[in-house]
């Protein structure tokens, strides 16, 4: 009946060659069965069955008809409670993951789930970090609330142009934060994605800024640093708690570019300048020392300020 999608009718089942063999239709003394499948447009979700032990009363063409309607209309119920189920989980996971993946990321993993490797890979990629300068001068002049609305205005502008440019929020740290380029998703165009980005951030700042000295404040600056290579990303943490972020010595450069950089500075090692391509002009730095490394890490200066002032 589920293999051929089609309904079954017995009014004799024990005479019924099919039957022969059967030993719960031999053992009850099964006068007659009538069976129908589910089918919906997903596939067959199971059948209604019925059988009658009375060696005089049997199933009618009329009963069949019955069943069949009744097995069409349970069909469709199962799969609208399916479909709702499923939604109800797409959309929390959709909750869940647009808080640090883009949108274009989460509908592919909702889509095809399976062609994301969370549990824990090894793949190229570009590292962010961004940090506010004078924030702690600011903090100690200002409100609670205003501190936390600047940060919330910050940080909301950040993390809209990290999503823009195809990245993944990995997490807030303090009064800075930590973005990827690469993951989970990998594409050629990630380190030049993460330099756009730290263009576009550099370029809202001065916005910011215009906004604070309109409401009394200091102005700020963010520090970026940037670094492209290979880490191991996945879900770590616990069965209790875990998020995805990165880890290894990436990472580690990256963090460290950032806290050379100064307020309005964009420094990237030389692995991100090779693969970001020749958009902005570059000013070699002296390299720095990075825990972990023999030897020092090259670096350059991004002069955004020269580039043309356009839509990143």
């Amino acid at each position: 009946v589920m293999r051929d999608r089609v309904a079954l009718l017995s009014q004799d089942a024990a005479a019924e060659e099919q039957f022969a063999g059967v030993e719960s239709i031999v053992s009850q003394g099964v006068r007659s069965t009538i069976c129908a499948p589910l089918v919906a447009e997903s596939g067959v979700h199971g059948a209604l069955y019925a059988d009658r032990l009375d060696p005089f009363a049997a199933f009618k063409p009329d009963d069949l008809e019955l069943i069949t309607a009744v097995a069409a209309q349970t069909a469709v119920a199962v799969e609208n409670a399916r479909a709702h189920e499923r939604l109800a989980r797409e959309e929390v996971a959709r909750a869940n993951y647009s808080r640090f993946l883009p949108e274009y990321v989460v509908k592919q993993m909702l889509e095809n789930p399976e062609s994301f490797k969370l549990g824990g890979v090894n793949q190229i990629i570009t590292v962010l970090f961004a940090d506010i300068r004078g924030f702690t001068r600011l903090s100690e002049h200002a409100k609670p609330e205003k501190v936390v609305q600047l940060l919330n205005k910050y940080f909301s502008a950040m993390t809209d142009i990290i999503f823009a440019h195809g990245g993944t929020l990995d997490k807030y740290l303090g009064d800075g934060l930590m973005a990827l380029f690469g993951a989970p998703t990998a594409t050629p165009e990630d380190a030049k994605n993460a330099l756009n980005a730290a263009v576009a951030m550099q370029r809202r700042i001065l916005g910011i800024n215009e906004e604070l000295r309109a409401e009394g404040f200091q102005e700020i600056g963010v520090g970026i640093g940037l670094h492209t290579g290979e880490a191991t990303v996945g879900y770590i943490g616990s069965e209790r708690r875990s998020e995805y972020t990165a880890i290894g010595d990436t990472v580690n450069t990256a963090a460290r570019l950032e806290s050379n950089s100064k307020a309005g500075q964009i420094l990237l090692s030389a692995e991100t300048a090779e693969v970001a391509g020749n958009r902005y002009p570059l000013t070699p730095l002296d390299p720095i020392s990075v825990k972990n490394r023999a030897q020092p890490v090259p670096l350059f200066e991004v002069e955004w300020q020269q580039a043309a002032a356009q839509e990143y």
